[in-house]
């Protein structure tokens, strides 16, 4: 497929994000392309540390919660995306910048203008080729937060990959139906705004099922990318 290119996975609470990144990831690299998967907050030893505390059910007020995941972004810039970028090693990561602004900009409803200049300014304006968004309805969503089962338990199917909230680490997961609702209308309409690099896949599908749509858009972000670079090449 060629050079390198940066994807982000986004969606809300337990539309299968991890799961889907870990097999993309496992699947390039039986394809012998290098590429090194991230999640935020965390990878970074400033990002684990903020995770837990962003995890837990300790008092954050919007705006800190906003600034503290903006510093593991910067963090895991700095160190691990744009390094491995001008390695020519890929990025798949478990959100990145989209998710400031749909849960602290639609769900808190701070400032989007202010966490649009935030976001360039600790990304570098570095952002992903490709965004897919793993759509879940409000209500689907809460089902499955509301078991606390691994995901694939939730989805009926029999691989062990999933999620379970750990006790005291469900910040988001407990905030009321309407919150999660403007997260989720959050990430359509910056799909919608942004339909050139992001792609909206039905969470409702079965993992496989998801993972050969998400296999099919990453390829068509490799020949989109590699054909910017040969045309820069040319010139």
């Amino acid at each position: 497929m060629g050079g390198a290119i940066f994807v982000c996975f986004e969606g809300v609470e337990g539309s299968g994000k991890t799961t889907q990144a870990q097999i993309l990831q496992d699947r390039l690299n039986a394809e012998n392309y290098k590429s090194v998967m991230v999640r935020e907050p965390g990878t970074t030893p400033l990002g684990q540390h903020l995770r837990d505390y962003l995890k837990s059910s300790q008092p954050l007020s919007s705006k800190a919660e906003l600034l503290l995941f903006a510093a593991a972004r910067a963090e895991l810039v700095g160190t691990t995306i744009k390094p491995n970028l001008d390695a020519g090693i890929s990025i798949i990561a478990d959100r990145f910048e989209a998710s400031s602004m749909a849960y602290q900009g639609f769900g808190r409803k701070l400032s989007k203008k202010m966490i649009t200049a935030l976001n360039n300014y600790v990304t570098n304006e570095i952002h992903p080729d490709l965004t897919i968004l793993l759509d879940l309805q409000t209500d689907e969503e809460m089902k499955r937060i509301g078991l606390q089962l691994p995901l694939s338990m939730a989805l009926g199917g029999e691989q062990t990959v999933g999620r379970i909230d750990k006790e005291n680490q469900r910040r988001f997961e407990d905030l009321p139906t309407n919150f999660h609702k403007r997260v989720r209308s959050g990430f359509l309409d910056l799909a919608e705004k942004s339909q050139d690099s992001w792609v909206v896949l039905d969470a409702r599908l079965t993992i496989d099922e998801l993972a050969e749509q998400v296999w099919n858009a990453v390829s068509l972000c490799f020949d989109r990318v590699n054909a910017k670079l040969a045309k820069i090449n040319v010139s």
